[in-house]
């Protein structure tokens, strides 16, 4: 076997790149060859001399070098993969999760308020999309948690949605006044997040469009029409165009869960976030309580669409799993855009109500490397006049 003479030099080398491994990979190489001289006395009784200086010389030199290319080459590994987790990331480590996110009041036979909302989301480490990715690195700088994170704590999301809102007559072409204006908003969101033992911290930064070139009025004429439904007849009415920008922050505080039995468990989540924008602002807090087997799998509960109580993108595990939640947060909103209107000339608006409180339980279950969700929400009044709003989400995400 023939060996690399420059080894010695690479592992000097790979050993200087990561000086806190300096000193293993000497006692590694140190170790090796101490034990050579035992490897020699071997070898000799194997060939039934051990006074053959010249076989000696020739084992221990062929030990010595084979110890340092051991070394070698694992330190080359160690620093080298210590280098790729603090300059870059693996483009696919299998903890990739693909969501698509459903809300509506359907089940609850009302089409009024917030009565539809649709989300796709792309959860990944960082590496995997370029301008996503140059957007969440930005937003990580302002996460204290995601400035320090591991590689095995920090994901990266994009999203896509669309939610609507309506009044409570959606047959009537004319301007109802003492109602919430028709209004749509479309967005892209990016974000960062970081989970670990402690808890969680999400940061996600919105960018859209409220008004006509939401195509939200389009997306209900052509859901209504294929389910058969009335044909909401106010869109012409709705808000005006207005570009929307917001800022989430949600900080998560998570508790060892608590065993009942071998396999089923209780945690409860407390929580406290803000929204900045034109299109929300708020301060919230709340508490989410689970039941369940396996409970680390995700954290918290399932994703949501925003406003609402918050929820992981990201989950884990394989085999089945099952759990309960319920959850509930309370809100002192600022803003509202769909309740006070766009910035500029609106038709109409209402006097929203500055204090809003919500509460949703639901179920989910992981089959192996799918996870779905059921929930149901219960919000409190949001304007003067308006009545509590009740709506479903379903959830169904794939990792991969």
């Amino acid at each position: 076997m023939l060996i690399d003479q420059s080894l010695p030099e690479k592992l000097d080398q790979a050993c200087l790149k990561r000086r806190d491994l300096y000193s293993l990979c000497n006692q590694a190489s140190g170790a090796l060859r101490h034990k050579s001289d035992r490897i020699l006395y071997l070898a000799a009784l194997q060939n039934g001399n051990t006074n053959n200086q010249r076989g000696q010389g020739f084992v221990k030199q062929s030990v010595i070098k084979a110890g340092q290319a051991a070394a070698a080459m694992l330190c080359v590994l160690v620093t080298g993969s210590a280098h790729a987790d603090s300059e870059g990331y693996a483009r696919s480590d299998g903890n990739e999760v693909l969501t698509l996110q459903v809300e509506n009041d359907l089940l609850f036979g009302t089409d009024e308020n917030y009565t539809n909302g649709i989300r796709l989301s792309y959860v990944h480490r960082p590496g995997n999309t370029p301008i996503g990715d140059s957007i969440s690195g930005f937003l990580r700088r302002f996460s204290p948690m995601a400035r320090n994170a591991l590689k095995s704590d920090l994901y990266y999301s994009v999203a896509l949605g669309q939610n609507m809102y309506t009044p409570q007559d959606i047959e009537s072409v004319d301007l109802i006044e003492d109602d919430r204006p028709y209004a749509g908003w479309t967005y892209l969101e990016f974000g960062v997040t970081v989970e670990d033992k402690t808890g969680y911290e999400a940061i996600k930064l919105d960018l859209g469009m409220v008004g006509p070139a939401s195509l939200a009025s389009k997306t209900q004429r052509w859901w209504h029409s294929v389910i058969g439904s009335q044909r909401p007849n106010g869109w012409p009415h709705q808000l005006p165009n207005e570009p929307g920008i917001n800022l989430y922050y949600t900080r998560g505080h998570r508790f060892d869960p608590i065993k009942l039995s071998d396999d089923l468990s209780f945690d409860f989540t407390p929580h406290w976030g803000v929204a900045l924008g034109n299109v929300y602002t708020y301060g919230a807090g709340g508490l989410t309580l689970r039941l369940g087997t396996n409970l680390d799998r995700d954290m918290g509960a399932p994703p949501r669409i925003q406003p609402s109580l918050p929820g992981s993108d990201h989950f884990s595990g394989d085999g089945f799993d099952i759990y309960l939640f319920a959850g509930s947060e309370v809100r002192a909103i600022a803003r509202n855009i769909f309740l006070d209107g766009t910035w500029k000339d609106h038709e109409h608006d209402v006097n929203k109500k500055e204090l809003l409180a919500e509460i949703q339980v639901g179920v989910v279950a992981f089959v192996g490397p799918v996870r779905m969700a059921l929930t149901n929400a219960f919000r409190t009044s949001e304007f003067a006049g308006s009545g509590n709003h009740r709506y479903s989400a379903f959830t169904l995400s794939t990792r991969f």
